[in-house]
């Protein structure tokens, strides 16, 4: 008698036959379920994980057939591991950008927003989870990675705290910034995937006796370009959140800008640094098709034109960085910043306009999110409204070092306050 098929799985085969090829979100269709019963918060769940983290059995192909050796892994990233013991099943490997190097996923459409960028470079976990694919997806995020496609794709998604979860098993891409995270369409769905990798509980927070939190308010967010809707986005969530009780408290961050460039630069010399052999040994083009993709070879080639005191320079700013983080975290508990300043760009277009003015679309999207990758801190997206054309809208919650705790209660409290999570995309109503 044939096994029977897990019901998670069974639903997500459906859920893949529908939404694909055309989503392009999903690299291979698994069913690997896990290695005994669980009662827990994830019992029953499925679980698609970013094809730049190994899964035993499977080929890992990073987004770059090719360039990658095809022969299955040997065995799962731990963080998968953890997650299969937490009585997830895995029902697929996502696509990602590029090696992770970059924010669009070309190859993945949105299905929350049509005709706009999924993100990335996690796109196709935010996908997947948007269509209802999954109900867990495994990102990791160097410079904005889980929180971009989080916010495109009007899911949620944790950037957690550098070094806290182990990153065996995950093809690296900056030794100092990489970090693996969760994604999920609910904050409480993604607080319970984050307490299974990490071994940490969620919750609770306030121990200082006193659980209103302290939401800082980043003084130089008044005068950079953000777009006109998501600043309106961004200004509700302050005053949603006043009026649940919260403490707002004025922070100046100077430094935001240059952490932000420095972030930039410490990943491109890393980038490069990590993947110098394949660069020698592959050329721009093989085995008659292009194996890079032309914009992560515009990175790398910036990554050579950096010298190593123009390195070293913006790790000493990452250092800087760091110190205001820590006294400013002991007046607050969180920043509150939009997660990309921008509406979600549409695909193909570049430079994107930001309050009236062209920006390179990584420039963009990445101006929010780099600056707490150079200073390891947790940061979250979640989504609290749309635009004018009815694509999401992404709130991004900062908070001090393992402090994921606070971050997700103030992400649930921004959820709850914005109406609850948003269901899976019906995927008759997902046409461009």
């Amino acid at each position: 008698m044939a096994e029977a098929v897990p019901e998670e799985a069974a639903a997500a085969a459906a859920a893949i036959t529908t939404w694909e090829p055309g989503l392009g979100a999903i690299v291979r269709q698994l069913e690997i379920t896990p290695p005994g019963a669980s009662a827990g918060a994830l019992a029953g769940l499925a679980l698609g994980v970013k094809d730049l983290i190994a899964v035993a059995g499977t080929p890992r192909e990073c987004g770059a057939p090719g360039l990658v050796d095809p022969a299955p892994q040997a065995a799962h990233a731990t963080v998968v591991t953890r997650l299969l013991a937490a009585g997830l099943t895995v029902v697929a490997t996502t696509a990602t950008h590029q090696f992770a190097y970059g924010v669009v996923t070309p190859q993945t459409r949105n299905p929350r927003a049509p005709g706009h960028i999924a993100g990335g470079s996690s796109g196709g976990s935010a996908a997947a989870l948007a269509a209802g694919i999954c109900d867990v997806g495994l990102g990791t995020d160097t410079g904005g990675s889980v929180r971009i496609p989080a916010a495109c794709c009007g899911v949620v998604g944790l950037k957690t705290t550098f070094s806290s979860i182990p990153l065996d098993g995950i093809q690296p891409l900056s030794a100092s910034l990489d970090t693996v995270g969760p994604l999920a369409r609910s904050v409480a769905t993604c607080a319970a995937a984050y307490e299974a990798m990490s071994g940490r509980a969620a919750g609770p927070a306030g121990e200082d006796g006193d659980d209103r939190p302290r939401v800082g308010v980043i003084r130089e967010l008044a005068s950079v370009g953000i777009d006109p809707e998501v600043r309106a986005a961004y200004q509700t969530a302050l005053a949603d959140l006043e009026a649940d009780g919260a403490r707002l408290i004025d922070v100046a961050l100077p430094l935001l800008p240059q952490a932000n460039g420095a972030a930039g630069r410490v990943l491109a010399a890393e980038a490069l640094a990590v993947h110098a052999e394949r660069l020698a040994a592959f050329p721009p083009e093989g085995a008659g098709r292009p194996l890079w993709q032309p914009d992560v070879l515009e990175r790398f080639a910036r990554g050579r034109q950096l010298d190593g005191a123009t390195v070293a320079s913006a790790r000493g700013a990452g250092e800087r960085w760091r110190v205001v983080l820590r006294e400013v975290f002991t007046r607050v508990d969180v920043l509150l910043a939009p997660t990309l300043p921008c509406t979600i760009p549409r695909v193909g277009v570049d430079p994107v306009t930001v309050e009236g003015r062209p920006q390179p679309v990584v420039g963009a999207l990445t101006r929010l999110t780099n600056p707490w990758n150079l200073a390891g801190v947790p940061a979250g997206s979640v989504p609290v409204g749309t635009d004018d054309g009815g694509a999401p809208i992404g709130m991004q919650v900062i908070g001090a070092w393992d402090d994921e705790p606070r971050v997700l209660e103030v992400m649930a409290a921004l959820e709850r306050l914005r109406g609850g999570p948003l269901p899976a995309v019906d995927p008759g109503a997902a046409r461009e």
